[in-house]
């Protein structure tokens, strides 16, 4: 599986997953990110045969997320668009 680096905010801060304490929190953001790598794992570019790099997965205080990518193309960025 790829690595997905997943951050949230709290308390107005950007906090790396790794330093949530609660399970509560943490249990589910992690989980979100395991399900984003397992989505993007298989995924490879139609041109460059290459996949997604520096994948990363961001939650707001409010729980929505943006997921950001670097791709070889435009066409793996449209692939990932279309698979998510």
């Amino acid at each position: 599986m790829i690595p997905v680096r997943v951050s949230v905010t709290m308390g107005g801060k950007v906090i790396a997953l790794e330093k949530v304490r609660d399970v509560r929190v943490a249990g589910p953001l992690w989980e979100a990110g395991q399900n984003v790598a397992r989505q993007l794992s298989s995924l490879k570019c139609p041109e460059h045969g290459k996949g997604p790099t520096d994948v990363r997965l961001h939650f707001d205080a409010s729980g929505n997320g943006d997921l950001k990518y670097e791709s070889c193309c435009e066409a793996l960025g449209k692939l990932i668009a279309r698979s998510l």
